[in-house]
């Protein structure tokens, strides 16, 4: 060897070393990148397989089965793959493999992830509507808006309290005219078709327009609604999502609810509650109330529309001979108005009644009436309970779950997503290996932070955000 050489090969030692480190640690890095990318990615691939079956939605269930819904559980799974994508020939026995990273995992941390129920269930809200922008476009919630609308300017009226204040004044002013007549009068004033609907309207509207029919008497399960109990936190909403707030995104909430959730008319199979989507408008344990409060909302807006059309139609020239016999009877002629405006209400509430009955037998029944699509002729009045099955079946209008959708809207998107989540964890608590399932222990997404260590060059630190968009 040279003295010339002998100086140089230090210095060329020295940079041959320095070039094969520079080398490892560049492969360390992005194979430490790459391994994070898998291990999350194969998180994702844990969704939950019954969210996705019924409701078509991507979350990862944090309690893995478990009654324990916990951010830990997650980043036990991916410190477990994590380790798996640093040594795979530990994993698949490779002849002649060697570990030339030397990496091991640290610690596994989520900085972030959206819990399903966050902020009022904003997070599911956001992935319900981005499903239903990608399904369905925007012209069945547009629908539902419209519908929503136009009910909306029926709702308010309460037609039976106007009903009972028009009966109590006229029989406070038949009253005070036999007074200041000082005529003999035994009080008694002669029945009326009001006083006989209004007899009906006592027993509630369920046992008028669904006599017959089979009534479920299901009850929500005990500890099946997140709406009331405390709930697990998450950090929300990720800051590459806006909140799901338009008046639109709340229609294609509304129709997500009808898609995917059974009601009255169209039941959804293994459900825990029978008539869901009228649990979600009014939450209460019992399917039947649920329903007689769904059907008394559409009676208070079918009364309303009835009776407007009913007091401007020609039909009310019926009423109006009624209440002048009457009127006659008593010696009253000033007061044939009044009654002829009870016997209206009467009428209004009958032809309503029937509606329901309608929709309950799934026809349609338009919003505003006309003399052809009447269903209740004055002589059926005072029997009208056993003619609620005679009707001509409207080839227009809207079906049950219209009404539904226009309630829907009344009602609101908290109420809506509040329910949905009741819903939702009772059904799939039903199915095998679910029992303890909870909406609150969901996540779409995280934000990871990973820390390995390599026995040849130190210490690394990686974050990575993943989540189902």
């Amino acid at each position: 060897m040279t003295v010339y050489l002998a100086l140089i090969a230090g210095i060329m030692l020295s940079l041959i070393l320095a070039v094969i480190q520079g080398a490892r640690i560049s492969t360390i890095r992005m194979h430490v990148e790459c391994c994070a990318d898998m291990a999350l990615d194969s998180a994702l691939a844990e969704y939950h397989r019954e969210m996705l079956r019924q409701y078509e939605l991507f979350f990862i269930d944090t309690s893995y089965g478990t009654n324990d819904p916990s951010y830990h559980r997650t980043e036990e799974h991916i410190f477990s793959y994590m380790e798996k994508n640093l040594r795979p020939e530990e994993t698949f026995r490779v002849p002649f493999a060697r570990d030339l990273t030397g990496l091991t995992t640290d610690s596994v941390e989520l900085l972030q992830a959206g819990v399903a129920t966050d902020e009022g269930g904003s997070v599911l809200k956001y992935h319900i509507v981005q499903y239903m922008k990608d399904m369905t476009g925007v012209s069945l919630a547009q629908s539902i808006l419209d519908k929503g609308s136009q009910a909306g300017d029926w709702t308010g009226q309460d037609m039976e309290s106007q009903w009972d204040s028009a009966e109590e004044a006229m029989k406070e002013e038949i009253f005070e005219k036999k007074r200041l007549q000082e005529e003999e009068w035994d009080g008694e004033i002669p029945e009326t078709p009001s006083d006989v609907v209004r007899r009906t309207r006592g027993e509630g509207i369920l046992g008028a327009a669904a006599q017959g029919m089979e009534l479920s008497n299901a009850v929500m399960p005990e500890g099946a609604c997140p709406s009331v109990r405390p709930l697990n936190q998450g950090t929300g909403l990720s800051d590459s999502k806006k909140p799901a707030e338009s008046v639109l995104d709340n229609g294609l909430l509304y129709a997500y609810i009808l898609d995917k959730c059974g009601c009255f008319t169209k039941r959804k199979e293994n459900s825990a509650m029978a008539y869901e989507v009228e649990y979600i408008l009014q939450q209460c344990e019992q399917d039947r109330e649920n329903l007689k409060k769904t059907a008394q909302e559409i009676l208070w807006i079918r009364e309303a529309a009835n009776a407007a059309f009913l007091f401007q139609s020609e039909l009310r020239v019926s009423a109006r001979e009624v209440a002048s016999v009457i009127a006659f009877i008593l010696g009253l002629p000033e007061v044939e108005e009044m009654i002829e405006m009870v016997i209206l209400f009467a009428w209004a509430y009958a032809e309503s009644v029937k509606d329901i009955r309608i929709l309950f037998k799934g026809e349609k029944v338009p919003l505003l009436k006309s003399a052809d699509t009447w269903n209740t002729p004055f002589f059926q009045l005072l029997t009208y309970r056993g003619h609620l099955d005679s009707y001509h079946a409207a080839d227009y209008g809207w079906a049950y779950r219209d009404y539904l959708g226009a309630l829907l809207f009344l009602h609101g998107p908290e109420d809506a997503v509040s329910g949905l989540m009741d819903v939702m964890e009772s059904d799939i608590r039903r199915t095998p290996g679910n029992a303890d399932f909870r909406i609150d222990g969901l996540i779409d997404g995280m934000r990871a932070q990973i820390k390995v260590t390599s026995r040849f060059a130190g210490s690394y630190s990686i974050q990575r955000v993943y989540e189902y968009e």
